[in-house]
């Protein structure tokens, strides 16, 4: 079982929704980008601002190993993480943890900003 179907199956009764395939608002993983679902506001995490918050919603390619690399450093749906650094890799706090990734691999992050910035 992949680390991705475990967590599907351990916490899919969670509030998050179908976090594996489906958006919070239930619409199909966007490809472009912004959410195709109306209303929805989630954007990849490569446009937020240093400083800038935002909350985890749904991942591009859920089934890919990209998704295996997020779950395994924890980054799930409704994780709440703060933006420190765009260059030269992506730079997020996750709770006490600070996550490296690369700029592929931040565009298949779908977040939803919160509004609030923090000094970084």
């Amino acid at each position: 079982m992949s680390p991705v179907d475990w967590l599907r199956r351990t916490f899919g009764s969670l509030s998050v929704g179908n976090w594996g395939s489906d958006c919070p608002v239930h619409h199909p993983i966007p490809h472009a980008g912004a959410c195709s679902a109306v209303g929805c506001d989630s954007v990849p995490l490569t446009v937020l601002r240093q400083g800038q918050r935002a909350v985890v919603t749904c991942l591009d390619d859920p089934g890919g190993p990209a998704a295996r690399r997020l779950a395994a450093m924890g980054v799930l749906p409704g994780a709440e993480i703060t933006l420190t650094q765009h260059w030269p890799v992506f730079v997020f706090r996750l709770g006490p943890s600070e996550l490296a990734v690369d700029a592929s691999l931040a565009a298949g992050m779908r977040v939803r900003r919160t509004g609030q910035e923090r000094d970084s």
